[in-house]
Protein backbone atom coordinates (compact mmCIF):
# COMPACT_ATOMS: atom_id res chain seq x y z
CA UNK A 1 0.00 0.00 0.00
CA UNK A 2 1.35 3.60 -0.73
CA UNK A 3 1.67 5.64 1.79
CA UNK A 4 -0.37 8.18 2.29
CA UNK A 5 1.04 11.77 1.22
CA UNK A 6 -0.32 14.63 2.72
CA UNK A 7 -0.49 18.06 0.16
CA UNK A 8 0.79 20.56 2.81
CA UNK A 9 -0.53 23.06 0.25
CA UNK A 10 0.16 26.28 1.64
CA UNK A 11 3.53 25.76 1.98
CA UNK A 12 3.48 25.23 -1.58
CA UNK A 13 2.57 28.85 -2.97
CA UNK A 14 5.04 30.82 -1.50
CA UNK A 15 7.63 28.65 -2.85
CA UNK A 16 6.26 27.97 -6.22
CA UNK A 17 3.52 30.12 -7.38
CA UNK A 18 5.76 33.30 -7.11
CA UNK A 19 8.34 32.21 -9.24
CA UNK A 20 6.02 31.83 -11.79
CA UNK A 21 5.96 34.74 -15.28
CA UNK A 22 4.25 37.48 -13.11
CA UNK A 23 0.48 36.60 -12.34
CA UNK A 24 -1.01 39.45 -10.71
CA UNK A 25 -1.87 40.01 -7.40
CA UNK A 26 -5.47 38.77 -8.04
CA UNK A 27 -4.34 35.14 -9.39
CA UNK A 28 -1.93 34.53 -6.79
CA UNK A 29 -4.88 35.19 -4.18
CA UNK A 30 -7.19 32.99 -6.01
CA UNK A 31 -4.25 29.96 -6.47
CA UNK A 32 -3.54 30.43 -2.92
CA UNK A 33 -7.10 30.23 -1.69
CA UNK A 34 -7.78 27.15 -3.81
CA UNK A 35 -4.49 25.68 -2.48
CA UNK A 36 -5.27 26.64 1.10
CA UNK A 37 -8.90 25.00 1.20
CA UNK A 38 -7.58 22.12 -0.68
CA UNK A 39 -6.69 18.27 1.64
CA UNK A 40 -5.43 15.65 -0.30
CA UNK A 41 -4.02 12.60 -0.38
CA UNK A 42 -3.21 9.27 -2.03
CA UNK A 43 -3.99 5.66 -1.51
CA UNK A 44 -4.31 2.55 -3.14
CA UNK A 45 -7.40 0.85 -4.12
CA UNK A 46 -8.18 -2.24 -2.44
CA UNK A 47 -10.08 -3.88 -5.50
CA UNK A 48 -7.95 -2.76 -8.75
CA UNK A 49 -4.68 -1.76 -6.66
CA UNK A 50 -4.15 1.43 -8.31
CA UNK A 51 -3.27 4.72 -6.68
CA UNK A 52 -5.62 7.07 -6.06
CA UNK A 53 -6.53 10.57 -4.40
CA UNK A 54 -8.98 11.12 -1.13
CA UNK A 55 -10.22 14.49 -1.03
CA UNK A 56 -10.31 15.50 2.80
CA UNK A 57 -11.77 18.88 1.44
CA UNK A 58 -12.14 20.31 -2.32
CA UNK A 59 -10.76 23.64 -3.18
CA UNK A 60 -13.93 24.45 -4.71
CA UNK A 61 -12.86 24.32 -8.69
CA UNK A 62 -13.36 20.91 -9.47
CA UNK A 63 -10.60 21.73 -12.49
CA UNK A 64 -7.82 22.61 -10.00
CA UNK A 65 -9.25 19.67 -8.35
CA UNK A 66 -8.04 17.20 -10.89
CA UNK A 67 -4.89 18.67 -12.28
CA UNK A 68 -3.66 18.61 -8.37
CA UNK A 69 -4.92 15.03 -7.84
CA UNK A 70 -2.74 13.99 -11.05
CA UNK A 71 0.05 15.75 -10.30
CA UNK A 72 -0.05 14.22 -6.89
CA UNK A 73 -0.26 11.05 -8.44
CA UNK A 74 2.34 11.12 -10.63
CA UNK A 75 4.81 12.59 -8.35
CA UNK A 76 3.72 9.76 -5.31
CA UNK A 77 5.45 7.30 -7.56
CA UNK A 78 8.74 8.33 -7.02
CA UNK A 79 9.04 10.92 -3.62
CA UNK A 80 9.18 9.75 -0.56
CA UNK A 81 8.65 13.25 1.61
CA UNK A 82 6.43 16.37 1.76
CA UNK A 83 9.53 18.48 0.97
CA UNK A 84 9.80 16.35 -2.53
CA UNK A 85 6.63 16.67 -3.17
CA UNK A 86 6.63 20.06 -3.19
CA UNK A 87 9.21 20.19 -5.03
CA UNK A 88 7.69 17.78 -7.69
CA UNK A 89 3.93 19.48 -7.86
CA UNK A 90 5.66 22.80 -7.80
CA UNK A 91 5.55 23.13 -11.79
CA UNK A 92 2.00 22.14 -12.13
CA UNK A 93 1.19 25.02 -9.90
CA UNK A 94 3.24 27.38 -12.06
CA UNK A 95 1.94 26.51 -15.01
CA UNK A 96 -1.64 26.62 -13.22
CA UNK A 97 -0.90 30.41 -12.43
CA UNK A 98 0.52 31.06 -15.76
CA UNK A 99 -2.66 29.36 -17.20
CA UNK A 100 -4.89 31.59 -15.27
CA UNK A 101 -2.92 34.77 -15.99
CA UNK A 102 -3.71 34.41 -19.70
CA UNK A 103 -6.99 33.48 -19.51
CA UNK A 104 -7.93 36.75 -17.52
CA UNK A 105 -6.05 38.76 -19.80
CA UNK A 106 -7.42 37.02 -23.01
CA UNK A 107 -10.88 37.52 -21.54
CA UNK A 108 -13.28 40.25 -22.37
CA UNK A 109 -13.57 42.95 -20.26
CA UNK A 110 -17.45 43.98 -19.12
Amino acid sequence: MTPTLLLAATLLLPRHVQEAPPPSADEIVVIGERMRRLKLSTKTDRKTGAPICVFRRRSGDPAFDAMMCEAVLTCAKTVKTVPQMETCVGPTVQAYARDLTARRRSAPTP
